[in-house]
């Protein structure tokens, strides 16, 4: 999984000049805070040319602050029914965010994708993570709790690698 993630960013991210991460997902919904969780870990690293929005259930109302940030990409970070095992994730293009998207959030993150953009020019896609659970409670399941740590990880590599090679 690491290993094609990373091949995925890096790809994804050709180009970066500065990266905007929203981190979306219910904190009452176990898994689907996985994006929240990952944002909140991107933030303590304080990544070179990166702005990182922990969104919560309401990504949409950070388009303007995202407008602001002249991004050239942007990552959104959710828990996605990859029909795969849990913890497992993928890059996710603009165009195909439907068929992946659990859409536990009032505007549809395809529609928001789109959105942005338009509005920024940013190459923008979703990081879906394949979630184990998303009944109602608190906390992630052992296994996303895992995998929030090694796809920040990776994130934090590509990151670093892209904005050497800028």
């Amino acid at each position: 999984m690491k290993e094609n993630l990373e091949k995925e960013l890096n790809s994804w991210a050709s180009g970066f000049k500065k990266m905007v991460v929203l981190g979306i997902g219910s904190s009452i919904r176990k898994d689907d805070y996985v994006g929240v969780v990952i944002a909140k870990l991107l933030k303590e690293r304080n990544l070179p040319k990166t702005l990182v929005l922990e969104c919560e259930t309401v990504p949409e109302s950070f388009t303007s602050v995202v407008k602001e940030a002249e991004p050239s990409h942007v990552l959104m970070i959710d828990a996605a029914n990859l029909g795969v095992e849990p913890g497992s994730a993928r890059i996710i293009g603009i165009n195909e965010i439907n068929n992946f998207s659990l859409s536990t959030h009032d505007l549809p993150l395809s529609l928001l994708a789109k959105f942005i953009a338009y509005e920024t020019n940013a190459k923008v896609a979703l990081l879906g993570i394949q979630p184990k659970s998303l009944d109602f409670g608190e906390g992630l399941t052992s296994e996303l709790a895992k995998a929030s740590e090694e796809i920040t990880k990776t994130i934090e590599k590509v990151l670093i690698k892209a904005s050497f090679n800028e």
